[in-house]
């Protein structure tokens, strides 16, 4: 007779089947030790070549397993009327990651046809399952692989053959493996709702502030339904929680990809319905690249955690003042102001009002004025103004013959301001995917990292549209500066598609674009932990189809971007300098007080 199984593995054992009486003492063959497990494979002697049962071992003393032929015999008992984990085979001393992807295999045949159910569990309450399947098993040999990302981590997670509740039969397994898969960004929901975030930019003419207020609510909510459904991190606004029926036939983890995908498409309809749009196509094609070993239970549960997560973070938005349409009121008289430059009236005039999303205000960060000034009259008088109006006469006028072809590759492929391209807030969530990608990021920490982004975008938003509107001196642009004291005729080089003189419609100071590089580079310096990562960065700009510029870093992108607007003629050098600034301390500030590990 074998001897019994060690007090710890009698403990796991008892707690798995909830305290119900064993019916007799569990038994282990004693055989040579089990096989090594293949590299990246966390199952010991899956293939029991080496003739031993071991670590394997039974539920039921009337279940026996032998190997024969090198495969695995299981000679089950009649359990019909009682629950499948009555009787059981399984596989204790593994371990799993939180929203890490893995791949079961297994071969199996049945000398009768039956079902037969497989899981990896918790060893412990709540013994929730990371993959719980089915499958019909017939007298043939037959392969199953499923694919499924664990929704938590556990250092001893144990595999089930399940067996009970069916009439006596021999089963044979063999080849069971159990291996981590490496990222693929192809199946990434963060990444995937994140793409269609961009086409929708790219399909709607939306300006960066609603754009970025949008996108940090998206990712906010895509964060929080990952942090509820791995326990993993702490939420931005909610932690939902995940309970179970508290059976051993239904416990089951809310599906991961399931929680993201609802999360982002309810914050996508709600946001984007009036405009037009529809993401039900976007949804179907995210639930055809799921798993294939989340079940019907898995998805449904997934679903009530991102649905959940998208109501907490669209609720606490609802009352932002980002619905504010008061009407600017253009200063045309005076010397210094802004005022319209292609007819448009001032977009977004009160967005610095907007509640942030993790700054106390939008003036936390407010820069003091340009140059110094103490207001118009003053700054005009200003050499340094003079000196940064003349610079922008020199570099960012359409016809310059300064500016270099380097120059003006620059300024194009960072301007990405025309309907038709995903716009600044765009632009940065591209380069972030790129650098995730190269990085091999999984799907927490890119829920984490584009959280960081799109909330440090939004408030950078919010911070540079406080510094445009709501202080003493809202500048006029380069062009409307140039024609005040020189007539018409100088025009910036930025353009529309068409080829006609454009400028955004909204004061000069201080430069959006180089708001939001700057909280950029701040956020993913410290995700990451060094400026020293090189990628090559892209562009929607329909004045630079498919230019590819190399950066050495973070900052080098950032610095760049900022550098950009005076070649492109519609911002002056302290514009670009003070949005750098804000933007920068905007997204430390994030990083410091949001998402933390």
């Amino acid at each position: 007779m074998s001897p019994p199984i060690n007090a710890r593995q009698l403990r796991r054992l008892l707690s798995l089947v909830l305290a119900v009486a064993l019916a007799s003492t569990l038994t282990a063959l004693v055989r040579p030790a089990p096989a090594a497990a293949a590299p990246g494979d966390l199952i010991l002697n899956g293939t029991f070549d080496n003739g031993s049962t071991q670590p394997w071992w039974t539920r039921l003393a009337s279940t026996s397993t032998t190997v024969n032929a090198g495969q695995l015999r299981v000679r089950t008992s009649a359990t019909v009327g009682k629950p499948v984990w009555e009787d059981l085979v399984g596989h204790f001393e593994f371990g799993v990651t939180a929203a890490q992807s893995y791949r079961l295999q297994f071969d199996a045949s049945a000398d009768v046809n039956r079902s037969l159910r497989v899981s990896v569990s918790r060893a412990d309450t709540p013994f929730t399952s990371a993959v719980d399947q089915s499958v019909a098993l017939t007298s043939s040999m037959r392969r199953f692989t499923f694919d499924f990302t664990s929704p938590f981590g556990d250092p001893k997670a144990v595999l089930l053959f399940h067996f009970g509740g069916q009439a006596a039969s021999t089963v044979r397994l063999d080849n069971i493996s159990l291996t981590p898969l490496a990222v693929n960004p192809a199946t990434d929901p963060i990444l995937y709702w994140n793409g269609i975030l961009l086409a929708t930019y790219k399909a709607l003419d939306l300006p960066p502030t609603s754009s970025s207020r949008e996108a940090a609510i998206l990712h906010a909510a895509m964060h929080d339904a990952a942090v509820s459904v791995t326990g993993v991190g702490n939420p931005y606004r909610v932690r939902v929680p995940v309970s179970y029926p508290g059976t051993m036939d239904n416990v089951v983890a809310p599906s991961l990809h399931a929680a993201i995908d609802r999360a982002a498409y309810d914050v996508l309809t709600a946001l984007y319905t009036r405009h037009g749009r529809s993401f039900t196509d976007a949804l179907t094609r995210a639930v055809e690249r799921r798993p294939s070993g989340v079940n019907d239970a898995e998805e449904a549960r997934g679903d009530t955690v991102g649905a959940a997560a998208a109501a907490a973070n669209l609720q606490a938005r609802a009352n932002d003042g980002s619905d504010n349409n008061t009407a600017y009121p253009v200063q045309e008289n005076v010397p210094g102001a802004w005022r319209p430059t292609n007819g448009k009236a001032a977009v977004s005039p009160n967005w610095g009002l907007v509640t942030p999303f993790a700054l106390t205000s939008g003036q936390q960060f407010r820069p003091g004025l340009p140059a110094d000034a103490t207001g118009y009259a003053d700054l005009l008088g200003k050499q340094e103004y003079r000196t940064q109006v003349q610079e922008i006469r020199d570099y960012g006028g359409r016809t310059s013959s300064l500016r270099t072809p380097e120059q003006t590759q620059i300024a194009f492929f960072w301007a990405n301001d025309l309907g038709g391209t995903y716009k600044p807030p765009g632009q940065l969530f591209s380069h972030t995917r790129i650098v995730s990608e190269q990085r091999q990021l999984g799907i927490l920490a890119n829920a984490r990292l584009f959280g960081l982004v799109a909330l440090a975008l939004a408030d950078a938003a919010i911070a540079a549209w406080d510094a445009k509107y709501q202080t003493p001196v809202d500048l006029w642009r380069p062009v409307t500066a140039i024609e005040a004291t020189e007539g018409p005729g100088w025009q910036p080089l930025s353009q529309t598609r068409e080829g006609v003189p454009y400028t955004p419609a909204f004061p000069a100071y201080i430069s959006g674009h180089a708001t939001f590089a700057g909280a950029w580079s701040a956020v993913m310096k410290r995700f990451f932990g060094t400026d020293a990562i090189a990628f090559d960065a892209t562009t929607d700009d329909p004045h630079a189809v498919d230019v590819v510029r190399h950066m050495t870093g973070f900052d080098h992108a950032a610095e760049e971007n900022a550098l950009s607007r005076i070649y492109l003629g519609v911002h002056y050098r302290f514009d670009a300098d003070a949005g750098l600034a804000t933007g920068r301390s905007v997204g430390a500030y994030v990083f410091a007080n949001r998402l933390r590990q």
